[in-house]
């Protein structure tokens, strides 16, 4: 009755404004897109666009048509993709996304060892916002999301790990202002300085939102190794994991200051159901759970 070719008949149609430049796009001849057009018209028994002078305008029935099609596209394209992953280990890509946290944190020595043990497996690899990695992994445009964010709405379709955790910590230049205090920091002294670091994700928002912490960074950065360059040279302050400055705090670089308020930061893997047990998939996450901290 309606397949996904007409799907594309309407859409084109609709973005071109006429049948002859539709045609011309389709590679067809004006009759022949004119005729089908006609026939799912008479399927359908509802008129899809209004001719004007000015040109064809789809209906309200044609732009819901349209809209719902390409989500059926998607879901098509993503079926095709969990096809592929369930076939095995010696091709084809695997993509993943990470946030930037995890980008620099974690994500390095789990891929080397991925690459070491997989077969001809190519890597597609993108660093997003933590908020984003929920709806990439569910729409099929990555196969494996690491980071912070929790999805909150269609859960039940993921399948969520949790693979880091980590306490928050603030770092300054030696010699910054902040390091000749005595004790304890309470964290709204930080409000004194500008701050540099990644944007907040919703969860952590809440955190900070509950426990009366707020924490405005004057610039947002998801590079480490550009925030510690600026925090070295400067009086901003940064924060995260305590992994990401043991380098400079080691050579006395970056000094940790000592804050009242634990901050948590945990990292989650997240999969779709469907793509659970793929070869290429399982092995990823095999060797993700030997860096686990939890």
């Amino acid at each position: 009755m309606l397949d996904v070719s007409d799907i594309t008949l309407l859409k084109t149609v609709a973005e071109e404004g006429s049948i002859s430049k539709a045609a011309e796009k389709l590679h067809m001849s004006q009759p022949t897109l004119s005729k089908k057009i006609a026939r799912l018209e008479k399927v359908l028994k509802v008129e899809l666009f209004h001719r004007q002078s000015t040109g064809m305008n789809p209906t309200a029935i044609a732009s819901y048509l349209i809209e719902s099609g390409e989500q059926l596209r998607a879901k098509l394209d993503t079926l095709c993709r969990h096809v592929e992953l369930l076939s095995n280990l010696e091709g084809g890509t695997l993509k993943i996304g990470v946030s930037p946290i995890v980008e620099q944190l974690l994500f390095p020595k789990v891929l080397m060892d991925f690459v070491e043990e997989s077969n001809n497996v190519e890597i597609s690899f993108k660093v997003d916002l933590p908020q984003k990695i929920p709806s990439l992994v569910l729409n099929g445009e990555i196969d494996i999301g690491i980071g912070p964010a929790l999805p909150q709405e269609r859960a039940s379709e993921l399948v969520i790990r949790k693979v880091q955790s980590a306490r928050i910590v603030f770092v300054v230049r030696a010699g910054h202002p902040l390091t000749e205090s005595k004790g304890t920091l309470p964290t709204d002294e930080l409000n004194n300085f500008p701050g540099i670091g990644p944007s907040v994700n919703k969860s952590m928002s809440e955190f900070l939102q509950e426990n009366d912490v707020y924490l405005p960074f004057k610039i947002t950065c998801d590079n480490y190794q550009i925030a510690k360059s600026i925090v070295m040279s400067s009086d901003y302050f940064t924060g995260g994991p305590r992994e990401l400055f043991t380098k400079e705090l080691d050579c006395g670089e970056l000094v940790q200051l000592d804050i009242a308020e634990e901050i948590p930061w945990q990292s989650y893997c997240i999969t779709r159901q469907e793509t659970e047990y793929a070869p290429a998939v399982k092995k990823f996450i095999e060797i993700l759970e030997q860096y686990s901290d939890v």
